[in-house]
Parts: structure tokens; sequence; C-alpha cells
């Protein structure tokens, strides 16, 4: 018979210890430590448990390494969903766990089932499983016919028992399995509630033990809480092999699908997406950017993963009468907003302190590049100058002693920002870039080179008197 077993756990970040705690000795919060009663794990319920592992034979199974590359299985599953593949390196692996993660509203259960219709549209063969644990089948059918979506090989369920769920699953025809979401399945083993630290973990860990044994790749969707973590205990991202964000304003329709990780391609890919009426449509990254004849608008390219995306930078510098300005940012970091300004206060001897300034990211995507500091810079420099700088592309970095340095990949960024109908690029004077041969038609653009704020600030004034 199981004994029964007293454990305490941090609700915050899953630090278990067999006595109570005030103060969690890892994430340092205060009363998170919460009771729980755990079975003790006999003799056959580990024989049983090394069956699920994949492990006939109670001692460790080592393989070499050659051996493992002769099985290695290089094909991917196709999503058949073009800005999807892309970000998650050609497809998704098998056997892969993926975390979605995303605000309650902004479309991951759309997301999801477009990728279960688009996954075996043309494979009859296969089946995806569907688990919601947060609605009933009928309201699933709904957003499927609101989506258009009408395929035999999707399979729906409510069942909120793990182990019920997994038994069901038809591990010969299976291709996708869905979870949404992982706070509203439970595990039998566990008594606690649905939705706790040790809930979360031990039905996380099922999938993955299901999924790694019989090659299924799994998606389990996740809320975030108001910190912006995804819901539940951290540990929960570092067992999964990829995380996925999935970004977006109420107040607008666009999508930014972010990796954070990736254990099978780069992470930090972003995808931009549309909510329509007929579910979520792929977008080319140039959306982000929208055209401004006014002054504090500057192009540029911010590295996320292994490719550039073009971003537009908005900044408006406004005079006030007290002791100092402020500094407000959407989608920058506010800490870089306020090196910049001071930056080019000591060095160029203007009033910024004097001046509230605002940065926005067309868009609302958040980017941390810091090669676009430099289009910061000049972003507010036009602003405050009240120059129109045209569709003018920067790139660089910014030090603290007022130079302009290089970042890295400025040729790749280029060659993507030409996509855009731009005039002019600046760039730092020592960044290695020469401009390849032209084939078009149209006017090349004027290649600046600078060195410090100083000489863009003095590109800002012959803009400005029309030189």
């Amino acid at each position: 018979m199981a004994k029964q077993k007293m454990v305490y756990v941090c609700d915050k970040c899953g630090y278990e210890s067999p006595k109570w705690f005030g103060k969690c000795p890892v994430c340092g919060e205060w009363n998170t430590a919460k009771e729980f009663q755990l079975k003790d794990i006999d003799t056959e319920s580990k024989s049983i448990r090394s069956g699920e592992m994949g492990v006939s034979r109670s001692q460790p199974c080592f393989v070499d390494v050659n051996q493992a590359y002769e099985n290695l299985e290089d094909a991917r599953i196709k999503t058949n969903i073009s800005a999807l593949d892309d970000i998650l390196s050609s497809g998704i692996v098998k056997g892969q766990v993926i975390l979605l993660g995303g605000e309650p509203g902004v479309g991951k259960s759309t997301l999801a089932l477009q990728i279960c219709a688009s996954i075996v549209k043309d494979d009859k063969e296969k089946l995806v499983y569907y688990i919601s644990g947060e609605e009933s089948v009928s309201q699933i059918a709904i957003r499927a016919k609101r989506l258009g979506i009408r395929n035999p090989s999707i399979l729906l369920s409510s069942e909120t028992q793990i182990e019920e769920v997994l038994k069901g699953i038809d591990v010969q025809r299976a291709k996708l399995i869905v979870i949404d979401s992982i706070q509203t399945l439970s595990s039998v083993d566990i008594e606690s509630p649905i939705g706790g630290v040790v809930q979360i973990r031990a039905v996380v860990e099922k999938v993955r033990v299901f999924s790694k044994k019989y090659g299924i790749p799994s998606l389990l969707i996740a809320h975030v809480t108001k910190e912006g973590a995804i819901a539940g205990p951290k540990l929960v991202e570092h067992v999964v092999d990829t995380v996925v964000y999935f970004e977006g304003e109420r107040t607008t329709d666009y999508r930014i699908l972010r990796v954070q990780k990736n254990r099978y391609g780069p992470s930090g890919e972003i995808s931009v997406f549309q909510m329509t009426e007929n579910g979520l449509e792929s977008l080319s990254d140039d959306t982000l950017v929208n055209y401004s004849e006014t002054p504090g608008n500057v192009l540029t390219s911010a590295y996320e993963g292994s490719r550039p995306i073009n971003v537009q930078i908005q900044a408006l510098v406004s005079r006030v009468k007290v002791a100092s300005g402020r500094r407000i940012s959407h989608g920058v970091d506010v800490r870089k907003i306020i090196i910049i300004s001071a930056v080019l206060s000591r060095h160029l001897n203007i009033p910024l302190d004097f001046h509230d300034i605002y940065i926005n990211v067309s868009g609302g995507i958040n980017i941390t590049d810091s090669g676009c500091e430099l289009a910061i810079a000049g972003a507010i420099l036009s602003s405050f100058l009240d120059v129109y700088v045209g569709n003018t592309f920067m790139v660089g970095e910014i030090g603290l002693d007022g130079s302009v340095r290089p970042t890295v990949n400025i040729g790749k960024r280029i060659e993507n920002a030409r996509k855009l109908p731009i005039n002019s690029i600046l760039i730092p004077s020592k960044a290695e870039y020469k401009s390849a041969s032209r084939t078009r038609t149209e006017k090349s653009e004027k290649l600046e080179r600078i060195s410090n704020v100083r000489q863009l600030f003095n590109f800002m004034v012959d803009l400005k008197k029309g030189v």
C-alpha cells in the first residue's frame, strides 16, 4: 500500500522542502509554502515508471554516439504554416515538447486549432488530438466552424485527467497532441488542487515522457501571469524543448510569435500574424513599418534570432517647465533611452534634460538589440530639431563616449532593409561593409558613415538646411 508523504512546495518557483519555510530560499518570496501529500512509489510503480520511460531493464541503457547518429532522424514535421515553420527551423522535431504562452484572449487556442488543421491537411492517415480542459467539445466546434475547419482527422476531447488522455491516444497514428491548457489538467498520482505547482509539473512531466517515448510532438498551452511569466513554476520552461510567447496588444489586431527557447534551433525568432475573422494570417515583416512624413521617425533593423526584422523607431521630444523631463518608452527598455539621451546631452550640449522624451516602436514589437541605438538617437534628434529625415535607415551602437560603434551582421541588416523604399543609410565609420553590385534600375541609396554623435547631429542640421 502506498505511503503518504508530506512535502512543502513554493507556489512561485516550485522549490520543495520536507519542512515548512517562511521565505523561499530560491526565489526569496514570503509565505509561498504550500503543503501537499504525495504518494511514495513502491516497487511495482517503479517498474511501471521504467516502462513508461522506455527502459526495459532495471539498469541504465547506454548507446554510443555513432549508433545514435545512425538512428538519428532529421526529417521534421511541417506545420504547413510558413511563418511558423520558419521560426521553428523548418518544422517540428518528432517528440518535441512546445510550450505556447500568452495573455488570455491573444489567440493561443485559435493558433493551436489552425496548426491542427494544417498539419494533417494532406495526411489522411494521421490524427491530431486536441484536448481542452477549459472548453467543451461544442465550444471548440464553434471556433472550428468560424475558422472553416472541417477535418475528421482532428479528434477533440474535454477530458481533464492526464492518464485517461494519454491512454486514449493511438500512438501509431498520432501526429500531434495539443493540450489547452496545462493548468486545467490533473494527475491521479498527485493529491493537490488543479492548477497548482505540483499538478502542473506532474502533467508536463507525463506528457514529456509520453512524447519522447513514442516520438509524438506535443503543444502545451499556458497562460501568462501579471508579471509576464508563464503561469506555474518556472521549472516548466526548463523541462520543455521549446518556449514560444504569443504577444499582442488588445488595441490592435497584430500578433507577434516569439521563440524564447529552442533546443532544435535558434531562439529569438519572431513572426508577425494578424487576427482576422477567419483566424490568424501570417504577414511580412515590413507590415510593422508605418511611413510618416513627420520628424522623429527613423527606420532600422532589429536582429531577432537568426534573421533581421525591419522596424520603425518613433520619438517625440517635448519641452517641459519642470526641473527635469520624463523618459517614457514602449518597445524599448527605458534605461536605454535614459542612457542615450544623457549621451546626447553631454556631447552635443543640448538641453534634453528639460524635455520629455517618448519612444515607441511601431507595430507593438519589443526590441532588445543594441544595433538599434543609433536609430533611437537619430529619432530623438529628428524630433528635437524638428527635421524630417525621410526614409532614412540607421544601424549602429552608441557608446558612452559619444562614439558610434559597429554592430553584428550589418550587411544582412542593410540587405533586408533594401526591401523598403529607403533613400539613405547611416552606418558606423568602422563597420566592415561593402555594397554589393546593384542591378536595380531605381536610384541607389546614399550611404553615409559616421563615427560619433556630433556627425549624426551635423547630418540632421544639413537636412534641416536642405543641403
